[in-house]
């Protein structure tokens, strides 16, 4: 691809990060009139909806592109055996995870708890489908699929990771999950150049949100036959020391696990003959046709703008709020 395509390319890439900002500004904006004005849609609607605001706009890129853009999303075949490590690495990495979960509580609330409260009252197996597994569908479809496979395509496979595992978590629209949304979303473009497969980090993030919705309904159900609210007792104020404890116990177990999940990441990218291609992610420059090495950026000034919103709504909006409409 000659640097014009390229680009090109990445402008569009960036172009659809931004509309998928502005669409889900959009629609926060009309379901707050909606609640304003006594009508609620819903938690299963409202989760239904801001799965299909990222699915929508991903199939409209797709069949807007040319015939060349659904090769981005790379839905290759896996091996039984690749199945089986994706699954165990992914339980593997968990630990870092809430490493780093716990951490951003040092700084903020954990807002996972306040999202989990509001599932109580649909059944199990809605939750599991919409959580569990539409959920990460869609969102790899967008994050990994056609954010991450247009970079690629640009031919900045690891600068391609990094930004768009920060889109990721930026498009949480909050500090506590957009910590470890990133850091997943590094693991989950890892996965996918290890495979050559996106089907590896949607089997990696099922696997994550069935894990935590299935403990979650565990401990509801098991703290409320002994008549105690598992959310009341989650939002208890946690002082920093217990907090502190919490980590050094965490920081222990992911060194221990994050080093045996390397030797099942190389495991598992050898059953698939790709470990040079992850390897290559650390030494291949981005070459031009006439085989110099032509330095394409890949953000672009809508991606900057997108940045710029997500930040904005992250850590200003809500003082904006505040300050505007005081109680």
């Amino acid at each position: 691809m000659d640097p014009f395509q390229r680009i090109r390319n990445n402008k569009r890439v960036n172009g659809f990060f931004l509309c998928l900002i502005i669409v889900h500004f959009i629609a926060s904006v009309v379901v707050s009139i909606l609640a304003m004005g006594a009508v609620e849609i819903g938690t299963f609607n409202a989760m239904l909806l801001t799965q299909l605001l990222l699915l929508v706009p991903s199939f409209i890129f797709i069949l807007t592109g040319g015939s060349d853009t659904f090769e981005w999303l790379r839905f290759r075949k896996l091996k039984a055996g690749t199945v089986f490590l994706i699954i165990l690495f992914t339980f593997l990495v968990m630990p870092f995870i809430s490493l780093i979960n716990v951490i951003s509580q040092l700084f903020t609330t954990n807002t996972a708890v306040e999202l989990s409260e509001e599932l109580v009252g649909l059944s199990a197996p809605m939750i599991v489908f919409m959580v569990g597994l539409f959920g990460p569908f869609c969102e790899e479809f967008a994050f990994r699929g056609i954010i991450f496979g247009g970079f690629k395509r640009s031919g900045a496979v690891l600068v391609g990771a990094v930004i768009s595992s920060v889109y990721f978590g930026l498009m949480h629209l909050n500090l506590n999950q957009m910590s470890y949304a990133i850091v997943l979303g590094v693991v989950f473009c890892m996965l996918v150049e290890g495979t050559g497969s996106i089907w590896a980090s949607i089997i990696a993030h099922a696997v994550i949100n069935t894990w935590n919705v299935i403990l979650m309904l565990f401990m509801d159900k098991a703290y409320s036959n002994i008549g105690i609210n598992i959310y009341d007792l989650a939002n208890e104020v946690v002082t920093t020391d217990q907090k502190l404890g919490m980590i050094g116990i965490l920081l222990v177990a992911s060194l221990i696990s994050s080093a045996i999940a390397m030797g099942v990441f190389i495991a598992l990218c050898r059953n698939e003959g790709r470990w040079n291609d992850v390897v290559s992610m650390f030494c291949r420059p981005d070459e031009d046709p006439e085989g110099g090495t032509q330095k394409v950026r890949s953000l672009t000034l809508s991606g900057y703008i997108a940045i710029a919103l997500c930040i904005f709504v992250i850590f200003f909006l809500e003082k904006l709020l505040d300050f505007l409409f005081p109680l």
